[in-house]
């Protein structure tokens, strides 16, 4: 009678864990692992950029981790605590009876009627619109957009699900509202950095099936895109991801099947689910998309599998790598930051291009 039960259960966690798997990826891994922009070492104030990591870095408590997350969350947050030549507007405001909460980043040359939604990264736990200042000012400056920041809900406090929802009532708030006033938007795009990279993506593809105006353009910066954590990097770049490597080299060496339960707990939603793993979508029909990532950081192949498996699907997706890079060094004072802030540049000069001559 005990072995039958034994059995049972032995069947349904078998199921369980096998319903948390997607679809094998690795069709998608690329062969070719080159870096589009290459430097034999890192621009001059790197060692910086490490000082500045090691400054917000907290001691991991796993005993207390609402105590760590609350400590790493103000470190963070200090990050956005520096002098910019733009208008700050904090909001609260509502869309249908949901909140929408953030910051307007106006640079001199804004055009209000060219906005940008950009969701901060953070593991989906820390970050926020004050803490990526330098980034969300960089880019409404270089673009001529006013940039929206959503503070979306992060667990522990709420459900990824809410966060996930927050993003998509921000962006429907942003089409009809500039800084100032109601008005609709002449051109919108979306941005985000590692979790909120993956949020943009997973906002992209949810606006597809809808009937709400797509984003004219989508940026994502070292992106995590699969949940299910099943690519190589994770193991390779370890090392020589000194932002992610404090946290996320804890959990790389665990079996797969341990790592999906315990993101299934967390996320409280199945790590394959598009929602929360974008790749798992079908991509075609998307925006087009510019992904930066480096080449050492621990979730490069994750960037590299979502470009070739939405280029296969025939969408617009452009991959470009920096070599020996930290993860979103967009964050700090870089040349190799410049360059990135420039392709950006390009890249939506170039789809704003491509939309004028289609509506010509």
């Amino acid at each position: 009678m005990w072995f039958l039960i034994v059995a049972i259960i032995a069947v349904i966690l078998v199921l369980l864990i096998r319903n948390l798997y997607g679809e094998d990826l690795r069709q998608y891994d690329s062969t070719d692992f080159s870096a589009t922009f290459y430097r034999p070492k890192p621009s001059y104030k790197y060692p910086q950029a490490l000082e500045l990591i090691e400054s917000i870095q907290e001691p991991i408590r796993f005993m207390k981790p609402s105590k760590y997350l609350y400590a790493l969350r103000q470190n963070i947050d200090r990050l956005g605590d520096v002098e910019l030549d733009c208008e700050i507007i904090p909001v609260s405001s509502h869309f249908q009876d949901q909140g929408v909460l953030g910051e307007w980043v106006i640079s001199k040359n804004s055009d209000v009627n060219k906005r940008l939604l950009y969701i901060h990264g953070g593991g989906f736990a820390v970050g926020s619109a004050k803490s990526h200042r330098v980034v969300t000012e960089r880019l409404s400056r270089e673009l001529g957009v006013a940039v929206f920041a959503v503070n979306y809900d992060m667990f522990p406090d709420g459900k990824r699900a809410k966060g996930i929802q927050d993003c998509r009532y921000a962006y429907q708030w942003l089409l009809a509202n500039n800084p100032y006033h109601k008005q609709e938007c002449h051109r919108i795009y979306a941005a985000g950095d590692s979790a909120g990279g993956n949020l943009t993506l997973a906002l992209i593809g949810w606006l597809k099936h809808q009937s709400i105006r797509q984003v004219d353009a989508a940026i994502a910066i070292c992106p995590c895109i699969d949940n299910t954590f099943s690519y190589d990097s994770l193991n390779y770049n370890a090392k020589t991801d000194f932002l992610l490597n404090p946290f996320m080299g804890k959990f790389h060496h665990l079996p797969q099947f341990l790592l999906l339960i315990w993101i299934a707990i967390l996320f409280r939603i199945n790590p394959r689910d598009p929602q929360v793993s974008p790749i798992f979508a079908n991509l075609a029909d998307l925006p087009p998309i510019l992904i930066q990532a480096s080449n050492t950081e621990m979730m490069v192949d994750d960037s590299r599998r979502y470009a070739n498996k939405a280029r296969a699907q025939g969408s617009d997706v452009r991959l470009q790598t920096w070599s020996n890079m930290l993860h979103v060094w967009h964050l700090f004072d870089l040349e190799e930051a410049d360059e990135a802030y420039i392709e950006i540049g390009k890249f939506v000069a170039q789809c704003d291009y491509e939309l004028a001559k289609a509506a010509s």
